[in-house]
Parts: C-alpha cells; sequence; structure tokens
C-alpha cells in the first residue's frame, strides 16, 4: 500500500523549515542551509529592488569577510562548504 503525504502536510512542512531557517539566520552553518533550501526552491531576488535582501547580503558578507581574505572564494561558496 502506498502512502502519499496530503499536499497540506507537505505545505506545513516546507512552511516549518522555512521559518526555523530563517529565525537562525545569525549562525553561519544555518544562513547556509537557508541559502540551498532558496536555491532548492528556485526562489531569486534582485538585490537593487530588495532592501531586505540587501540586508540579508551584507550580513552574509560580514560573516564571511576573514574567510574570503584567505581563501580568495566567493561568500556563498564559503557558507555552502560548510553544509556540504
Amino acid at each position: 500500500m502506498s502512502k502519499k503525504a496530503s499536499l497540506e502536510s507537505l505545505e506545513a512542512l516546507h512552511d516549518a523549515v522555512a521559518k526555523q531557517l530563517a529565525g537562525n539566520l545569525d549562525d553561519p552553518k544555518m544562513l547556509a542551509q537557508a541559502i540551498t533550501f532558496l536555491k532548492n526552491n528556485n526562489i531569486t531576488v534582485d538585490l537593487v529592488e530588495s532592501k531586505p535582501m540587501q540586508s540579508v547580503f551584507e550580513a552574509v558578507n560580514n560573516l564571511v569577510v576573514p574567510l574570503k581574505a584567505d581563501k580568495g572564494k566567493d561568500a556563498i561558496d564559503l557558507l555552502l562548504e560548510d553544509i556540504g
């Protein structure tokens, strides 16, 4: 017998994951997971028009500036290494 989750259950799970990630963006590993979550869900944004995304982008860069200088890698790539 095949068991299938209802659309409502999947939406609730998706919402719970998003809220958990959003509540822990000060942790670099959680931030990296949130970035992956957004990528996997095809979520994109234009930084020029989005003040909140500009703030997130600045927060990401502030977390990895020392690492970026040492390793010469993009901030997002450095964060994603932590969860890979």
